[in-house]
């Protein structure tokens, strides 16, 4: 009788988290690079726009130890899409809508630079960046032109790891970006840049231009900005209470 009980009891824990689980566990995407080999393209990512740049897994310039992505093999002033011919990487799924995304990100030189979201083909998406003089930032539509949408300004020097969070609500975009070695909670962070544009609703991720990148989370809210362990350890306690009352 204690052991059926004890099955019936742990049976029901299982499908409990399970089910829990299956609903609640909404990260979207995680990419550290360190899976990769280096010199290589990232294994996660594909080609959005073909153009004559490759985006490879390199040593981290500020850490050998640690890999990251470098989103082109040309410099900046040739990496761009629009004219150069600049390469666009993405990643996750075609019908991607409202997320926020969270990753590190080093500008090697003052120039145009950043990552595109709803990205659809290479004349339709949005694009985040930063603009020369180290504190402009926008955002822009690509519609075949482009349209200014958002224009703002935060810290953003060449050279140093910055953390960035990108939240997209319906029609409404905010970024911010702090200092990788900055402790602050992003909801204590000021909004750099923010806008309102409606024309696409859905698409991927992915690089503009020449920057470094590394610990990307793409989620439905910044509590699943978590890599999935967290149901296991529950299990192995939860079970454990359980089995300790008997």
């Amino acid at each position: 009788m204690r052991f059926t009980m004890l099955f019936i009891l742990y049976t029901v824990l299982v499908l409990t988290l399970l089910a829990v689980t299956d609903t609640s566990a909404q990260l979207l995407f995680h990419d550290d690079f360190e899976n990769d080999a280096i010199n290589q393209e990232p294994k996660k990512w594909e080609i959005g726009f073909a153009g004559k740049t490759k985006a490879i897994v390199v040593a981290d310039p500020k850490d050998a130890g640690n890999k990251v992505l470098k989103t082109s093999n040309n410099p900046s002033n040739d990496s761009r899409h629009d004219g150069p011919g600049g390469s666009i990487y993405v990643c996750g799924d075609a019908d991607w809508t409202d997320y926020v995304a969270e990753w590190d990100m080093m500008f090697p030189d003052d120039f145009y630079m950043g990552v595109v979201f709803r990205f659809q083909d290479g004349a339709k998406f949005y694009l985040s960046d930063r603009r020369q003089g180290n504190r402009p930032y926008q955002f822009w539509k690509q519609h075949g032109g482009w349209t200014l949408i958002g224009d703002g300004a935060v810290d953003n020097k060449p050279q140093v790891w910055y953390r960035a969070q990108l939240t997209l609500e319906g029609d409404s975009f905010t970024f911010k970006l702090k200092e990788r070695d900055d402790k602050t909670p992003f909801q204590d962070v000021a909004v750099a840049t923010e806008a309102k544009d409606g024309d696409y609703k859905t698409g991927k991720f992915g690089n503009y231009g020449l920057v470094y990148i590394d610990n990307l989370f793409i989620g439905d809210s910044v509590e699943d900005l978590v890599l999935p362990v967290e149901p296991q350890d529950k299990l192995s306690t939860t079970w454990g209470s359980i089995k300790a009352s008997y």
